[in-house]
């Protein structure tokens, strides 16, 4: 089962490689000094986004292998640089894997590589506290994340940290999380002289509710409507968990 999912979301990622990327071909044409920290911002969204579907840690022995999207539907207004691409949605895929720890531990990489970009990342979440086997209990957990992102004109490291709550509901589970992201941007290519080998810093903000659903034993699907620094996305994923 976990092979045909990694070799279907693979196929998936490929086939939708030209809205993940695309969006960042013309950075080197409209990059500019002034830009990078709103551009900074909004990527790192987009990074940090998805990293969390359920308040809770897996336990030990868990295993979590799943596939995770977020999209931006809009850049923010001050930022130039996917603004006059005439961007419009922007996002990133994930493949990412967990594994339970015990004390409530989880370890968790993931990555993609689409085109022009590649992504690496992994963290570290926490289960605060979990009920099991009683309706309506609720799970909170926090996670921190280290990601970086090479594209040929420009790479990026990104930090966040999240905290997620869900409730024990029979097929649906709800949840809801709030994150912080601190994302710096370097720049590798620009058709600016002056402007390779500059970087800017900016920190931002995401809020996700969502429900998890489980339609087949060990299968979960689960969306989520996405608040990232004033502008609205969504977040999606599907996954097997045992």
């Amino acid at each position: 089962m976990i092979s045909r999912f990694l070799i279907a979301f693979a196929a998936f990622a490929t086939a939708t490689a030209p809205l993940f990327a695309d969006p960042f071909d013309d950075f080197k044409k409209n990059v500019a000094q002034e830009f990078l920290k709103p551009f900074a911002k909004d990527i790192g969204a987009v990074m940090g986004g998805g990293s969390f579907h359920t308040g809770r840690s897996l336990g030990f022995p868990g295993v979590d292998i799943g596939g995770h999207v977020t999209v931006q539907n809009k850049p923010s207004e001050d930022n130039k640089i996917l603004k006059n691409a005439k961007v419009d949605a922007f996002g990133l895929p994930f493949l990412q894997g967990e594994v339970g720890l015990p004390f409530n531990v989880d370890v968790i990489l993931r990555g993609i590589s689409l085109q022009d970009i590649t992504v690496v990342g992994g963290g570290l979440r926490y289960g605060l506290f979990k009920l099991r086997m009683v309706p309506l209990s609720p799970g909170l957990a926090v996670s921190v994340f280290g990601h970086a992102l090479n594209h040929t004109a420009f790479s990026v490291a990104h930090q966040s940290a999240n905290i997620a709550l869900d409730l024990s509901v029979p097929i649906v589970s709800p949840y809801i999380g709030f994150g912080m992201d601190r994302t710096r941007v370097k720049v590798n290519q620009a058709d600016v002289a002056g402007v390779v080998g500059l970087d800017a810093k900016a920190t931002g903000t995401r809020f996700a509710a969502g429900v998890n659903l489980k339609p087949l034993p060990l299968v979960y699907l689960h969306g989520a409507v996405l608040s990232a620094n004033s502008k609205t996305g969504f977040e999606a994923g599907l996954g097997v968990k045992f």
